[in-house]
């Protein structure tokens, strides 16, 4: 499609869809719809989102931002007395590759290549080959604690990346009811564990040693 098609098709689902957008609870609900119209591509998705400001005022970046800062509020009070898992993370655009490892056990690791569909990173960016690594240290703190039946955990992410702040986590951290923390370390397994042959997948980790001794009750 054109340029202006993609225009044509963007402007068409927002007209189509206002009386549902309009009464959306949250940016969920938007974005639901967006998937279910078709219009949730990399293309379209930006297209959209200038529609919906222009024609029904909605500000879809900005009730998502706002949204997601009261959320990891609410997890962040919630889980000041939570269960704490550490987990180092490493991405390596060189290789394109990402790992993920528990402190208490380095044993407990998640590596492999990026995938080609990959929301986060970007070929030739550093910084989004760490974020997507942390992004999936969440994914398996999350898991974790679905697994034990708790409403929230604490998650301390080692990172060796400077750039990389807890504010880029957010919105998968309050999707997984994880209250996320940054600590930057010069010494990172997982750095190592980037260029490890094969893969392993987070299945393979026994979640329950990822929490730390003293908080794992």
């Amino acid at each position: 499609m054109t340029q202006t098609q993609d225009w044509d098709t963007a402007e068409q689902a927002v007209t189509d869809g206002a009386e549902q957008l309009i009464t959306a609870k949250d940016h969920r609900q938007i974005r639901a719809w967006a998937v279910d119209a078709g219009v949730a591509t990399k293309n379209l998705w930006p297209k959209v989102k200038t529609e919906l400001r222009k024609q029904l005022d909605i500000d879809y970046d900005q009730i998502r931002a706002d949204a997601i800062a009261a959320e990891a509020a609410h997890i962040e009070a919630a889980a000041k007395d939570a269960p704490v898992i550490e987990l180092f993370c490493a991405g390596d655009d060189e290789v394109a590759s990402y790992a993920v490892c528990a402190v208490a056990d380095d044993h407990e690791s998640w590596y492999g290549e990026f995938h080609a569909k990959d929301v986060i990173y970007r070929a030739g960016d550093e910084l989004s080959a760490e974020r997507s690594a942390a992004d999936k240290a969440i994914y398996l703190a999350g898991k974790a604690r679905e697994k034990a039946g708790l409403d929230t955990v604490r998650l301390i992410v080692h990172t060796s990346h400077h750039d990389l702040t807890a504010e880029d986590l957010s919105a998968t951290a309050s999707r997984h009811r994880v209250a996320v923390s940054i600590e930057l370390t010069d010494q990172n397994p997982a750095i190592a564990l980037c260029r490890a042959p094969g893969y392993r997948t987070w299945r393979e980790i026994r979640l329950d040693s990822l929490f730390t001794p003293a908080t794992a009750s």
